[in-house]
């Protein structure tokens, strides 16, 4: 098994030039952890039909700390739940799946890590060691949507991801094209046939995401 879904998540949302990441709070915290359940549905772990969400239980571990953390999570269900359930719950622990997955990339090349210090106060930023392979990403999904290039199954479950998490913008930083692109993108995550086998665990993913902001809108707002 591989992590090539979480992997590649992590490469697009950070912005080359400032070592941060393009999208915040529950975009990315919600969407890396759906990728990383992306990862498990290829590896056998899961088994993502529909809204639902079943963890297989004969498979081994996989020897990655953050996807063997998920799976024996998700094993404790033992009948199928929502997947937008189970990302929430998931959520509690989001910042220890981003920074394990951090660790990992550092450790193994793909993330270079620098130590910063702003008023006496450390604090790090990370960035892409070959910026030459997350230009090639965007490069490919950009080709997949804006001129009919095939997809493999881990580039669909991407691109879902992107389209949940309003992750278009790390395509592009030309202003039309960005458009552009989000325009592409809606069309074919909504008539795509090679798309919709997703289409509802990225629709959970998003139902997660907007169950949340509306929660802590309400909470916001019951303060006052």
């Amino acid at each position: 098994m591989n992590q090539k879904v979480s992997e590649n998540f992590i490469v697009l949302a950070l912005n080359p030039r400032s070592g941060n990441y393009m999208i915040f709070g529950n975009y990315l915290n919600f969407g890396f952890l759906g990728a990383v359940m992306m990862d498990l549905s290829l590896g056998g772990r899961i088994s993502l039909e529909g809204k639902m969400m079943h963890a297989n239980p004969s498979k081994g571990i996989t020897g990655m700390p953050v996807h063997d953390r998920m799976y024996a999570q998700l094993l404790k269900s033992s009948s199928p739940r929502r997947v937008s359930v189970l990302i929430r719950r998931l959520s509690f622990n989001a910042g220890w799946y981003l920074r394990e997955m951090r660790k990992l990339l550092v450790a193994n090349g793909t993330l270079r890590k620098e130590r910063k210090r702003f008023l006496f106060i450390p604090y790090s930023l990370h960035f892409v060691s070959d910026i030459n392979r997350r230009e090639k990403l965007a490069l490919r999904l950009k080709e997949i949507l804006l001129y009919n290039k095939l997809p493999d199954e881990e580039e669909i479950m991407l691109l879902g991801l992107v389209y949940a998490c309003r992750l278009h913008r790390a395509l592009s930083d030309d202003w039309e094209e960005r458009r552009n692109t989000r325009k592409a993108l809606v069309k074919y995550m909504k008539e795509s046939p090679v798309a919709s086998g997703i289409n509802q665990a990225v629709r959970e993913i998003q139902v997660a995401i907007s169950a949340s902001i509306a929660a802590s809108v309400a909470a916001t707002s019951g303060s006052h």
